[in-house]
C-alpha cells in the first residue's frame, strides 16, 4: 500500500500564496519579540541596549513561563512569523528553552543577534531546531572598525567565530549592517566578506534615537545625500525603491490617518516586559499582555490605527509615498507627538524623488538616440 505524501512547498511560493489572501485585512501575521534590552555590546548607535549586568533591565524581563504563555496565545491567534530580538536574545539563560518552545509550536522563527554568543551548544540547538533565518549584525570588515562601533575588545573575533559555527551547520545566515560615519568606508569590504561566505547581505543607513530620548547616535548618521548616492551602487536596491514608489505614486497616503504603514495591521511588537505596541519604533501606546489577553490587545491596536490626523502638516499633501519613511514612531521620539514631520526624513525623501526623476529623464534621453 502506498503512503500518501504532501509535497514540499517553497517558503517564497507559500508566502506569495498567502499574502494576497489577507491583503488589506487585519491579521496578526508577523511579530517581533524583544526578549531583553540587555546586550554584551555597547554599540555607539544602538537605540535600546542595556548592559549585560543591568539588574533593573533584567528585573523587568518576563519569566520563562510568561513568555511561553504569550507564545501560546500568538499561535492560537494564527501568528506565523516570529522574530526574537533584543538587546541580544542569546544573553538570556533560558533562550534555548524559549526558542525550542516557539519552534515546537510551529512558528517560523528568525533570530537577531550579534553572533558573539553563538557557542557550539547554541549552534547545535539551531541545527536541531532549524530557524527560518539568523540575522547577524556586521559592524565592520576589520577589527578596528568593528570594535570602534561595539566598544567591546574581542567582539570582532567572537562574532566571526559565531558566524563560522553557524555556517558549518549549514544554517540560514544573513548579514546586515547599520551604516555609520565610522564604518561607511568598509561597506565594499563587508559586501565582499558576505559574498565570500555566500550569504545575503544588506545595510540600513538610518540611525534611530535611543528610547530614553538621547540623540547622541545622530552624530554617526550619514547625511541624506550620502544615503541617496549609495542607492546608485546597488541596482537591486534602487529597483526596489522604484517599485515601492510606483505603488503610491501621486497618492497622498498620509492625508487622513496617523498610521499609513503596516504596523498593527499585519504586524506588531512585544517588549521584554510584555507590552504590546504597533511596532518596535512606536511605543507611546502599548498594552500589557500580562494584564490582558492577546486578542483584546490586538483589537485595541486596531482601534489605534483608526486615529485620524489632527495637525496641519505638509505630510497631508505630500505625494512621495513609499519614498518617505516618516511615521508616528519617528514623530514621537523626535517631537513628542504622532504627526510632526522629521526634517531629515523629508529631505531624504525629496532627494530620492529627485534622483529617480533624473534617472528617468536620462533613460528617456538615451532611448531617443538608440
Amino acid at each position: 500500500m502506498s503512503c500518501p505524501s504532501i509535497p514540499e512547498l517553497d517558503l517564497g511560493e507559500w508566502g506569495a500564496f498567502i499574502h494576497p489572501q489577507i491583503k488589506g485585512k487585519r491579521y496578526p501575521l508577523l511579530a517581533t519579540f524583544e526578549l531583553t534590552e540587555r546586550c554584551n555590546y555597547n554599540c555607539v548607535h544602538c537605540y535600546i541596549n542595556q548592559t549585560a549586568a543591568n539588574s533593573a533591565a533584567r528585573a523587568q524581563e518576563m519569566k520563562t513561563g510568561q513568555v511561553k504563555h504569550i507564545l501560546d496565545q500568538l499561535v492560537e491567534a494564527g501568528l506565523l512569523f516570529l522574530t526574537f530580538t533584543g538587546g541580544d536574545p542569546l544573553i538570556r539563560e533560558d533562550f534555548p528553552e524559549i526558542y525550542r518552545y516557539a519552534i515546537q509550536r510551529g512558528l517560523l522563527v528568525t533570530v537577531f543577534t550579534n553572533g558573539s554568543m553563538v557557542t557550539p551548544k547554541i549552534a547545535d540547538l539551531f541545527a536541531e531546531w532549524r530557524p527560518q533565518a539568523i540575522e547577524i549584525s556586521l559592524y565592520g570588515a576589520t577589527e578596528e572598525t568593528y570594535e570602534n562601533v561595539t566598544r567591546i575588545p574581542g567582539s570582532f573575533v567572537r562574532s566571526r567565530g559565531g558566524i563560522q559555527r553557524l555556517l558549518k551547520k549549514d544554517l540560514p545566515v544573513y548579514l546586515k549592517t547599520t551604516l555609520l560615519t565610522i564604518n561607511r568606508h568598509e561597506l565594499d569590504d563587508m559586501r565582499e566578506f558576505s559574498k565570500s561566505l555566500d550569504v545575503p547581505y544588506r545595510y540600513d543607513g538610518l540611525v534611530w534615537p535611543r528610547l530614553n530620548g538621547s540623540r547622541g547616535a545622530f552624530s554617526y548618521q550619514l547625511p541624506p545625500q550620502a544615503l541617496v548616492d549609495l542607492d546608485l551602487e546597488e541596482p537591486e536596491r534602487l529597483e526596489e525603491r522604484e517599485r515601492l514608489a510606483a505603488l503610491t505614486n501621486g497618492r497622498r497616503v498620509r492625508a487622513d490617518y496617523v498610521f499609513s504603514c503596516g504596523a498593527g495591521l499585519q504586524s506588531f511588537h512585544i517588549d521584554s516586559a510584555g507590552r504590546m505596541s504597533p511596532c518596535m519604533m512606536y511605543r507611546n501606546t502599548s498594552y500589557n499582555l500580562l494584564e490582558m489577553d492577546f486578542q483584546t490587545a490586538w483589537e485595541k491596536l486596531g482601534e489605534l490605527r483608526l486615529k485620524k490626523r489632527q495637525l496641519n502638516t505638509k505630510c497631508e499633501t505630500c505625494t512621495l509615498g513609499a519614498l518617505c519613511t516618516q511615521c508616528p514612531g519617528w514623530s514621537q521620539i523626535i517631537h513628542g507627538d504622532d504627526e510632526t514631520p522629521v526634517e531629515f526624513l523629508c529631505d531624504l525623501a525629496h532627494l530620492r524623488a529627485g534622483q529617480m526623476m533624473h534617472l528617468l529623464y536620462k533613460s528617456e534621453e538615451m532611448s531617443i538616440y538608440e
